[in-house]
């Protein structure tokens, strides 16, 4: 009995170090607090008295996956800030004020002259507002913003550097792309985002835009996107060439090219964002839509006519109605692609 109880003795007192060790031990990768991190990055900021400004440029390598209907496009490209003073690292506290950098490459900071100079490459993808009234007539001008994350304009300010360009092998499928004139504006934030201590609501920062035309070269979209209503069109106005009485023929075609037209209708809505106003597709859709549903109207007339036995009546019904709505057809298409009626 008494050797079990030494020997259980011995067990307890040889697991004892190693049960104290694990509990007084520290965790080599202990959980992220995130309210140090807050805590960090405002300690950081506030500790920054003074004001830099920071030359900011870009060279845009790449533009892809442009979407109206998502809302957003993708960018691949340089950003270089020079700067002086040891306060502010630009390079690493920037972010995309419109959009969410993907991927970026890690900096180090180079002396130039006397001037701090880092280099980052982004990808990021940027959300924009594409106004889709007049598409696909649309030209747009889409923007990269960039701010200070941390610091507000008292403390930072961006300002436009030389050699911002796009890259010549730079080009959207559609759309001619040109850099405009980059500027630097205050933008405020009027929140305090739920902090009560905070002195005064919202916070002004620095904001470096960079601002690119998308314009229509052709009209190859328009071909394109209307080419099957333009035919249903014609086939609804060549069967005036048929006789009203032969219903098969005459009927047959107007009625498959409203079916047609209607098709076409999803394919383009599929291609657009939500929107509550007419965009220019819509609006010409609509009009095939109409020439052909009146030119069947017209086609019920002339067989009432021919039922009537008045076929002289019904044969200049339709080649009158075949040529007016032709010639309507096409004027209307030309008031909507000149003027703005959404």
């Amino acid at each position: 009995m008494t050797a079990i109880l030494r020997t259980a003795l011995i067990l307890f007192l040889a697991m004892f170090p190693v049960t104290l060790f694990a509990q007084t031990t520290p965790d080599p990768n202990p959980a992220p607090n995130p309210e140090q991190g807050i805590g960090l990055v405002a300690e950081a900021a506030g500790a920054v008295t003074t004001h830099t400004d920071v030359q900011t440029g870009a060279y845009i390598l790449r533009l892809s996956n442009v979407s109206p209907r998502d809302g957003s496009f993708d960018v691949d490209m340089w950003l270089w800030f020079r700067w002086n003073g040891a306060d502010v690292r630009p390079d690493l506290t920037f972010e995309l004020a419109n959009g969410v950098i993907t991927s970026r490459s890690d900096s180090q900071v180079e002396d130039d002259g006397g001037i701090n100079y880092a280099t980052v490459r982004v990808q990021a993808t940027i959300f924009h507002d594409f106004d889709v009234r007049r598409y696909p007539l649309d030209n747009h001008v889409i923007t990269i913003a960039l701010e200070d994350a941390e610091l507000n304009n008292t403390q930072l300010s961006y300002t436009v550097d030389q050699g911002i360009a796009l890259d010549p092998a730079v080009t959207v499928a559609g759309w001619k792309v040109a850099l405009q004139t980059p500027n630097v504006e205050p933008h405020v934030y009027d929140t305090n985002y739920g902090l009560r201590s905070a002195e005064a609501a919202g916070g002004t920062y620095s904001r470096f835009s960079m601002p690119i035309s998308l314009d229509r070269t052709s009209y190859g979209p328009l071909f394109k996107a209307f080419w099957i209503s333009a035919l249903a069109v014609l086939l609804g106005l060549l069967a005036f060439l048929i006789k009203a009485d032969d219903l098969d023929a005459r009927f047959g075609m107007g009625v498959g090219s409203i079916f047609a037209a209607s098709a076409n209708a999803f394919v383009i809505s599929d291609a657009l964002p939500p929107t509550t106003a007419v965009t220019l597709a819509e609006q010409i859709n609509l009009i095939a839509v109409g020439v052909i549903f009146t030119s069947v109207f017209i086609s019920i007339w002339s067989l009432r006519l021919r039922y009537a036995d008045r076929e002289a009546d019904s044969l200049s019904l339709d080649r009158t109605a075949m040529w007016v709505l032709g010639l309507l057809y096409l004027a209307l298409n030309a008031l909507v692609m000149t003027v703005d009626l959404s």
